[in-house]
């Protein structure tokens, strides 16, 4: 393959991401994101009260309602979808591999949150008003950052495999023509797809699942903060797993969605013909998840 094809390529791939983020436009989803938000953490304060009271089934409903709540809340920006789904697209991870990662980001946001509040206003008193700067102008753009690093990465890897497809092809050639379908020559043309879509390493995972968890949500922080000052924390921490786990469920949807369109890649060419198309994926998720994190960083520029 010629360093032109694969510019080619690259531009061509790039074009696709700009012109999915400039159609695709999410402005009213987020609009009733935010409303739902607070509609639900109105009730949701409600039934801090109740819990209070000790009224029965006030714990169960709480947690229904948190659940409900993590799951409109992960519509908005961050949460890791982007990078879950890229992740899942460009990687040859499993369902049950993917299913483990996005429960441990999402459940991790909530420890993280429980944790701020504990150190934040028990040991050293500050304010829940500085409690949440602190997660919206330190954690966040630090979270957005370490996305951002894991999508160049995964952009990277993708052109990589390209560079390499293209010394492989060139060793192939053998001074004369081949018939692909049928050359006999004894060795691979290029890599296969299952080749490209390489499992995710342990450290990979893990900065995958710190660059999620280490920004909680705010409304876990919200939530956290009303039971502190209620005296019913124990409540407050139940009911904030219960956030990360409706927080983990439309990730999981996500997640789920990237790696479909990954084994339906797959599947439309069982014996690597089209090996351009993994490489290309790993590409297209690294620079759309680049994309997203530009404009989630954008306020704080």
């Amino acid at each position: 393959m010629s360093l032109t094809r694969i510019a080619l390529i690259l531009l061509t791939v790039v074009a696709a991401v700009v012109l999915l983020v400039t159609l695709v436009d999410t402005t009213r989803l987020t609009w009733w994101a935010a409303q739902a938000q607070r509609e639900i953490q109105n009730t949701m304060a409600t039934g801090v009260r109740a819990v209070q009271r000790g009224d029965a089934g006030a714990l169960p409903s709480l947690c229904g309602l948190t659940f409900t709540y993590g799951v409109v809340h992960a519509l908005g920006p961050g949460h890791g979808k982007v990078l879950l789904g890229g992740t899942a697209l460009a990687s040859r991870a499993q369902m049950r591999r993917l299913t483990v990662l996005t429960l441990l980001s999402s459940l991790g946001q909530s420890l993280t949150a429980i944790l701020l509040v504990l150190i934040g206003i028990g040991l050293i008193r500050v304010t829940s008003e500085q409690l949440v700067g602190l997660t919206e102008e330190a954690l966040a753009p630090l979270s957005y950052l370490f996305i951002g690093s894991i999508g160049l990465w995964l952009a990277f890897r993708g052109a990589c495999a390209l560079w390499r497809q293209r010394g492989v092809q060139a060793q192939h050639k053998h001074g004369h023509e081949h018939i692909h379908a049928a050359c006999g020559c004894g060795h691979a043309h290029g890599p296969e797809l299952s080749d490209i879509r390489e499992e995710m390493s342990l450290r990979e995972m893990s900065a995958l699942v710190i660059s999620i968890a280490m920004r909680p949500c705010s409304g876990a922080l919200f939530l956290l903060v009303i039971c502190w000052h209620f005296d019913i924390l124990p409540a407050g921490i139940i009911a904030t797993f219960s956030m990360g786990l409706g927080t983990a469920t439309f990730n999981l949807g996500v997640a789920g969605a990237g790696l479909g369109l990954g084994r339906l890649a797959m599947r439309l060419d069982p014996n690597g013909k089209l090996s351009l198309a993994a490489p290309v994926m790993q590409v297209f998720a690294g620079l759309l998840i680049v994309t997203a994190v530009a404009a989630l960083l954008r306020p704080f520029v």
